[in-house]
């Protein structure tokens, strides 16, 4: 039985050794034999050796096109991040016991909520794939969504993973590989060891503050919404009561937010209709601002954009922070009308290079060329109004065109 347990000990340490080092201080830079200095990934493989995350096999080797698993994840991710303690010594999955090499950095994580199981299990030996992997890495470095409406064509909104690979595209974690992000596919070595320095470097970058910044604020803005929706959406499809998802409704909201407003849309909401409670795209450049009461509570403002399905208008958030997690506690969206955007030139010159840009043009450049004043309806007060509508001349790489910009709701298109 010794020698059992022996052999048993000495496996899982070189199993250990293969791809975590104890500490930065055993760290060393040492070449891998199948890692050259023209592998695409060298740079991130190295960079993580030298921090003290990764190691190589005993022979040499890296084997970084070999599938990373679970459990790798775990104690790779479990150095990196540097979480707390654990607060129990609860064994939660079935299939890792408290004598699990790699309890320890598992338990940490689950316990972070930024790993789990399925069915009792941790499946510690399966391999992960590339939208799991975006949603452990978005959650442990809490990666900040942008204003990209769908970046990868293979994950679309409704995909539970969606807000994970928008953070991940957002961030500049991962930008996919021709429009694609492959979520099935699993993660190698090489390429966990890019993401995670990716990840990193995206945390170091960042203001060292506890303050909001503007990108957690965007963030929220588009997360919280998004994942409010489709629970909204998925419920009122399977034709639930809204008891039966509000349990699921506040891990995001407060009960107050949940009890009222979202219980007053509910059954009003529509699955095959293209509007929506909260807005789809919100302008994060121009009139984005944001101001912190106290460390719990965030106030958003900012505005929607005409775009054929909206109309435009105002858009105001409240955010409150319970037990340590932001929950939305307020919304409210006021329709363009006789209070209207009234958006400056420069203000019109800067979204309309932006959305070019965004469309694959090039070499942008958007010039004034007149004003003129039109009429619009307000239909809360039932009355016309008029505003300014510009015309732009923009050149691109693809072309000269004559763009006529609404400067009460953002709505612009070429003549």
């Amino acid at each position: 039985m010794k020698k059992i347990v022996s052999i048993f000990s000495w496996t899982t340490l070189l199993l250990l050794a293969s791809f975590i080092f104890v500490g930065t201080n055993q760290a060393s830079a040492k070449e891998f034999k199948d890692v050259p200095k023209s592998h695409p990934n060298y740079e991130a493989i190295q960079a993580m050796q030298k921090a003290g995350y990764i190691g190589g096999y005993p022979d040499g080797t890296f084997r970084p096109n070999e599938k990373i698993s679970r459990k790798h994840v775990a104690q790779l991710l479990e150095k990196a991040v540097k979480l707390p303690g654990l607060s129990s010594s609860k064994v939660i999955y079935t299939d890792v016991p408290k004598s699990h090499p790699y309890y320890t950095p598992i338990m940490k994580l689950s316990q972070a909520g930024i790993v789990g199981g399925s069915n009792g299990k941790f499946n510690p030996n399966s391999t992960i794939t590339r939208i799991q992997m975006a949603k452990v890495l978005d959650l442990a470095f809490d990666l900040h969504m942008g204003p990209y409406q769908r970046p990868f064509e293979d994950v679309n909104s409704n995909h539970w993973g969606y807000p994970h690979a928008s953070a991940m595209y957002s961030s500049g974690v991962s930008k996919g590989d021709n429009g694609k992000f492959y979520p099935s596919r699993p993660v190698t070595r090489a390429h966990y060891a890019e993401f995670l320095q990716r990840a990193i470097n995206v945390t170091k970058s960042r203001p060292n503050t506890t303050a909001m910044t503007k990108g957690k604020a965007v963030d929220l803005s588009y997360r919280l919404p998004h994942i409010i929706e489709g629970i909204i959406l998925e419920g009122k499809y399977k034709k639930k009561s809204f008891n039966t998802i509000r349990p699921q409704l506040l891990q995001y909201v407060t009960k107050e937010f949940a009890d009222t407003k979202l219980k007053n849309y509910y059954p009003h909401a529509c699955t095959e209709c293209d509007s929506f409670y909260f807005p789809y795209y919100l302008d994060t450049s121009i009139r984005f601002s944001f101001n912190q009461p106290n460390s719990y509570a965030v106030n958003v403002k900012t505005v929607e954009f005409s775009d054929g399905l909206s109309g435009g208008g105002f858009v105001d958030y409240k955010f409150i922070k319970e037990s340590g997690t932001w929950k939305m506690a307020n919304y409210t969206y006021e329709m363009v009308g006789k209070r209207h955007l009234q958006l400056t030139v420069n203000e019109a010159q800067t979204i309309l290079k932006q959305d070019y840009q965004d469309y694959g043009h090039r070499n942008v450049t958007v010039s004034y060329v007149s004003t003129v004043r039109d009429t619009a309806h307000d239909y809360k007060a039932d009355q016309k109004y008029s505003y300014d509508k510009y015309v732009f001349r923009v050149e691109t790489n693809k072309g000269r065109f004559k763009v006529s910009f609404q400067s009460n709701d953002g709505m612009h298109y070429e003549d």
